[in-house]
């Protein structure tokens, strides 16, 4: 019998062809589809990475406006007359203990442009002039204050961008310039760009509408501006450096694949920039496309038909994924649903999903919290206490009720930062923090608005004598010795208590509240002092003293 070769087979050369046919058939198609996915999951990152570039972009306007604020309240309650003596203007920063925390540095120039004050280095006053630098003569020009183009210390050495404030006195004439440092590779304000950024390789960079490079996790190039560093600048950037934002798949110039993404900061124009290498962004889906390539094949030897039902079925789970994450992203379902369970690389892509989401939410829940609460007390800040006091004036003026506000200083609270020292003033200033929280009702508001000065909301208060009562309680509260520094110190609080009449409206109570109604009659004694006018709203007397013109103060 002749013996013939199973190739030659015409059975065998059909079955051949069929067989390769299929097994095209199916690859082609699996990668069709997987080329699809890869479209969807590039939108669904990229749309993901933008909108964290906008909550870090949002975090540094709110960052820079606290900080603005903070520096205008300083430069708007210095009385211009009192900063005429030497060395007056660095006594009155010294005593504003958050200006430390807000800034690295923050100095005083007088009208000539000569260093008056520095916070940081006391022995730099006098040594420095600044009438020729821009940021003095812009301030002059705009009669506001301004935020600097970056540029390097010449008192530390380190890349800074200033935040200026003139002070003018009665006459228009200009007093000074505060003038606030922000370092820019200090962690406590760029460096909390940090956890927002993408992945292990991808990275936040921080530009001046210049090009000036102000952050990058590469040091050596603050400070540089993008067109004069090798390799010029690259498109993606020219584009955002004439106005352009969102984001893009492009090279960078390293020319690694990435997703680049620019949002600017409205109130400087600075952009905000976020690469994500491709193959760390698509890492989960380069995942699938390999494990899914070999059961295809072996499907596709079967029958192309059921290759392609499998690919679709493989698919499934990632638009179900990308339908879940859509779903979250318009407050549809909660980010519970992207921790799935499942033991694959959709699986592994929905709980980073998950993971991420819910990393941006702490990050975003921790800048709101520090938004609305004092960092040494824990108490509000002066922001949420207004918010809460328009509410309350609101809730008071429905209800037909009053309302009352106690204001409170510490007596002599800068006599125990000189003697024992701001680390001490501070467990003082916390310690007083826990005393009044304990005294007051659970229902009443209690909050720090600067300094050693902290206010409580009363609502529905009762009587006169119910809130002298409760006055009296937060005096003697205060009586006893204060732990503070290895030490007993002996501290005295002045109250100052204002009542809103039913028909009161919302009014700006905490314009300038820089003491208590009525002080003490003698150094170290407490006072307390109630004060009502209906015929006009009490609590905005309180800042023009009509309202404070009480009865005899109890002592």
């Amino acid at each position: 019998m002749r013996f013939v070769h199973p190739v030659k087979n015409l059975k065998s050369r059909l079955t051949l062809v069929v067989t390769v046919l299929v097994f095209a058939s199916g690859v082609l198609l699996a990668l069709a589809a997987l080329t699809l996915a890869e479209r969807e999951m590039v939108g669904l990152v990229g749309d993901r990475e933008y909108a964290l570039l906008v909550s870090a972009a949002g975090h540094l306007e709110r960052d820079l406006d606290a900080k603005r604020t903070l520096l205008r309240a300083v430069a708007e309650g210095a009385h211009p007359d009192h900063l005429a003596p030497p060395g007056a203007v660095q006594a009155y920063l010294e005593r504003h203990a958050t200006l430390r925390e807000q800034f690295f540095n923050v100095v005083a120039f007088d009208a000539g442009g000569k260093l008056v004050a520095s916070l940081a280095d006391r022995r730099q006053i006098g040594t420095i002039e600044a009438a020729q630098r821009p940021y003095f003569t812009e301030t002059v020009r705009q009669h506001e204050g301004i935020v600097s183009q970056p540029f390097r210390s010449q008192l530390s050495g380190r890349p800074v961008v200033l935040l200026t404030e003139p002070v003018y006195d009665a006459a228009g004439h200009l007093v000074c310039i505060l003038a606030g440092g922000i370092d820019l590779g200090q962690p406590s304000f760029l460096g909390q760009l940090e956890p927002l950024k993408p992945g292990r390789s991808g990275y936040l960079f921080l530009l001046a509408p210049d090009g000036t490079i102000l952050h990058h996790p590469d040091p050596r190039r603050i400070l540089r501006k993008v067109g004069e560093e090798p390799g010029g600048v690259m498109p993606t950037t020219q584009r955002a450096l004439a106005g352009a934002e969102g984001w893009s798949r492009a090279s960078t110039k390293a020319g690694v694949d990435a997703l680049i993404g620019y949002k600017r900061v409205p109130s400087t124009g600075w952009i905000v920039g976020i690469v994500y290498p491709a193959a760390e962004a698509f890492a989960p889906l380069i995942a699938l496309r390999r494990a899914a390539m070999l059961p295809t094949t072996l499907l596709a030897l079967l029958a192309g038909l059921l290759g392609w039902l499998v690919i679709h079925r493989l698919l499934r789970p990632l638009e179900t994924l990308r339908t879940q994450v859509a779903s979250v992203e318009r407050g549809e379902a909660d980010i519970d649903v992207l921790d799935q369970s499942r033991d694959d690389e959709v699986g592994a892509l929905s709980r980073a999903f998950f993971s991420l989401t819910r990393l941006r939410a702490r990050a975003d829940a921790e800048m709101a919290r520090l938004a609305s609460t004092d960092s040494l007390t824990g108490l509000y800040n002066r922001r949420m206490f207004e918010g809460e006091l328009d509410k309350a004036l609101l809730r008071a003026h429905r209800a037909r009720a009053s309302v009352a506000v106690a204001y409170l200083d510490i007596d002599r609270f800068k006599l125990i930062n000189d003697t024992h020292g701001h680390a001490t003033g501070d467990l003082v200033l916390v310690e007083f923090a826990r005393r009044l929280r304990a005294t007051v009702r659970a229902t009443d508001t209690v909050a720090r608005l600067a300094g050693d000065e902290f206010v409580v909301l009363f609502e529905r208060p009762g009587g006169g004598e119910e809130l002298a009562s409760l006055g009296r309680k937060i005096v003697e509260a205060m009586r006893p010795p204060f732990q503070a520094g290895g030490a007993q110190l002996a501290v005295t609080t002045s109250v100052g208590l204002a009542v809103a009449a039913p028909a009161a409206a919302a009014m700006p109570c905490c314009a300038r509240p820089t003491r208590p109604c009525t002080r003490p009659r003698r150094p170290g004694a407490t006072a307390i002092a109630c004060g009502r006018r209906p015929s006009i709203s009490p609590l905005r007397g309180l800042r023009d003293g009509r309202a404070c013109r009480p009865p005899p103060a109890m002592h």
